[in-house]
């Protein structure tokens, strides 16, 4: 079962063609950063921001891109910079990717919850 590891792109590009990198300036990137103001007040923390992606995943356009991510990193060990020990978005992108193969787009969205 594909896994979330931490690093940078060189560390992904060094460790094989299993492993994709998910964290800032990707195509995967989460665009809710942590620590930025978030819409409604304080500064986003991580759980938000993840939340934020999750969220942003099950609307109309979100689920084409969900759809993409999936095929994409299907069976791919996940890289981010995020420290292990807190929520990131590669957590979602994760459980997305890896859902059974003959669920169906609807499928798709129960599993944008954030980390669990």
């Amino acid at each position: 079962m594909p896994v979330r590891l931490r690093g940078t792109p060189r560390d992904a590009a060094t460790l094989s063609t299993a492993c994709a990198y998910v964290g800032p300036r990707s195509r995967y990137a989460n665009p809710f950063t942590v620590g930025a103001r978030s819409p409604l007040g304080p500064p986003l923390d991580a759980a938000e921001s993840v939340d934020l992606f999750a969220a942003t995943l099950r609307g109309p356009v979100g689920r084409f891109y969900a759809a993409r991510f999936a095929r994409a990193l299907h069976d791919l060990d996940l890289m981010c910079t995020c420290p292990l020990d807190v929520p990131c978005h590669a957590d979602v992108l994760l459980r997305i990717a890896n859902e059974s193969r003959d669920c169906n787009a609807t499928r798709t969205s129960q599993f944008l919850e954030g980390p669990r």
